[in-house]
């Protein structure tokens, strides 16, 4: 039988394995053409920035553009 006191170990420990690290699962099926679209979003948004030259986001976004499957 558990104590409240085993429960706060367990809820430590797991918080611990968190920060480690561990990642979250999120049971989330991405298809690929939805993945495309969004990084095709993401390189379109890059390309609005005004932050770095001009050379340097479109070169992000060239990037950004080939990491579609």
């Amino acid at each position: 039988m558990k104590t409240e006191e085993d429960d706060e170990f367990d809820r430590i420990e797991h918080e611990a394995l968190m920060r480690s690290g561990q990642p979250y699962h999120y049971d989330v099926f991405v298809s690929v053409s939805q993945r495309n679209q969004v990084l095709d979003e993401v390189a379109a948004e890059i390309q609005k920035m005004t932050a770095f030259g001009q050379d340097t986001l479109d070169s992000f976004s060239v990037y950004i553009k080939g990491m579609k499957s």
